[in-house]
């Protein structure tokens, strides 16, 4: 009898799981609950996805692009050097992070690590920014950021349509509210992508880089648009046909008429290879900072963290 029982116990046990593992497929193959989010940012129309749809993204590597900076600090010229990782990762929605694993309730990003290190006199300034942007529609998933020297730390992070910011200056220190909304520009050098082809828009919203220990004002600002061909460019990393996007900032609403610039004036360009997926070659602004490319390829860079493997990084650069 105990015999029969035991059979019995191990005939249903076996049934549930099965039933388990076929709802679970079911499960596997169903469409991601999460809804694309309000777009990317762009007005609808404007731009070409085709750069985020690129397989390329699905190889298991990522883009890995290292720059000779220049940026301008207590009034001098800096020099230093930059990192962007763009690199397709799955997310866990309940989480707001890189999931282990592809999910059923979950969905792909593309994740732009922005990392710059920069030093000024005895100290150094380390500066990383993280985007994630939703690989369907560019629309921003997350945004996190962090300054850090000698001086103090500032962070901020944006998601779930909140804002939060904490800096170590008196008139800022802890504040949390609404995403203002616009395109971070923490995040250009991937989003402007999206406008190197397709129908240019006239203006965008962006919204303050956050790479900084004293934060700017918390709030997007309008730029006009502009796109040229930018001829054979010529970076460290070698020579490159060329688009620049072009941002010029209008003046707020209210500046004065006799010439003020309140809000306006300040200049943005990036020039992003021709060829797909459209890797930045340069980036200047009006205050003086500038990237150039020194070199980018594609890899799985978390494996290369044994000694001797900065051999890959220009010897300008390590």
């Amino acid at each position: 009898m105990k015999t029969l029982l035991k059979l019995i116990a191990v005939l249903v046990l076996a049934a549930g799981v099965a039933v388990w593992v076929a709802s679970s497929d079911d499960v596997l193959s169903a469409a991601p609950a999460r809804s694309p989010a309000a777009g990317s940012g762009l007005p609808e129309g404007a731009g070409d996805p085709a750069w985020r749809l690129d397989p390329v993204w699905d190889d298991g590597k990522a883009e890995l692009c290292v720059y000779d900076v220049e940026w301008p600090r207590y009034g001098e010229p800096r020099r230093g050097s930059a990192m962007l990782v763009l690199v397709k990762e799955p997310w866990a929605p309940d989480l707001d992070v890189k999931a282990d694993r592809p999910r059923a309730d979950g969905f792909e990003v593309l994740k732009l690590n922005h990392v710059r290190d920069v030093r000024t006199g005895i100290y150094e300034y380390h500066q990383m920014a993280s985007v994630y942007l939703d690989r369907r529609d560019g629309s921003l998933v997350k945004l996190a950021t962090t300054s850090s020297e000698a001086c103090g730390i500032t962070t901020a992070e944006a998601v779930d349509g909140r804002l939060s910011t904490r800096s170590y200056f008196d008139g800022q220190g802890d504040r949390t509210g609404p995403w203002p909304g616009g395109l971070p520009e923490d995040g250009l050098p991937a989003s402007l992508r999206e406008l190197v082809r397709g129908e240019l828009p006239e203006r965008v919203e962006v919204f303050p880089s956050l790479l900084a220990p004293r934060l700017p004002p918390l709030e997007p600002a309008s730029f006009r648009v502009s796109r040229r061909p930018a001829g054979e460019v010529a970076v460290p990393a070698g020579r490159f046909p060329g688009v620049e996007i072009g941002l010029t900032a209008e003046p707020a609403e209210g500046a004065a008429e006799d010439g003020g610039t309140a809000g306006g004036g300040r200049e943005l360009r990036y020039v992003f290879a021709a060829d797909p997926p459209h890797r930045l070659l340069a980036f200047t602004a009006a205050d003086g900072t500038s990237y150039r490319l020194a070199k980018c390829e594609r890899l799985a860079y978390w494996r290369l963290n044994r000694p001797g493997d900065e051999e890959w990084l220009p010897a300008g650069l390590r």
